[in-house]
């Protein structure tokens, strides 16, 4: 018996249990994160205004933030996952070209997201857990 889909099917089911996850506290601010790709465009300013926004948001509610940022992380894994069990046996140089740009996203936004919960929980305030 094949069990690559079955492996696929229950990936698919945690991503989307991770997305739900994500979008269940309608009431909670979102968490703010602007990548450099993001500020490089914007005025040195702006680019200041928007990373202080979001030091803010993260020494408020840090328990939080670095959830969500863990989440972020783990659906990133699951798509490395989906990307090496939906790989082509002997793919097409473009097709490769892509497989590896998939795998590349994915474990970039896995390991920075990641590292930013570490960092968001490596100076938490004093009294507040950060989960209200």
């Amino acid at each position: 018996m094949n069990s690559k889909p079955t492996q696929a099917v229950l990936i698919q089911h945690a991503l989307a249990a991770i997305e739900r996850v994500l979008a269940h506290d309608d009431n909670a601010a979102p968490v703010p994160f602007f990548g450099p790709t993001d500020l490089g465009e914007l005025p040195i300013e702006k680019q200041a205004l928007l990373q202080r926004l979001e030091q803010q948001h993260y020494r408020e509610r840090p328990a939080y933030c670095a959830l969500h940022f863990c989440l972020v992380s783990a659906s990133a894994l699951l798509g490395v996952s989906q990307t090496l069990l939906d790989r082509q046996v002997a793919p097409s140089p473009a097709d490769r070209e892509r497989e590896w740009n998939a795998l590349a996203n994915h474990a970039k936004i896995a390991g920075r997201s990641a590292y930013r919960a570490a960092l968001i929980l490596a100076d938490p305030p004093q009294g507040d857990a950060g989960l209200s």
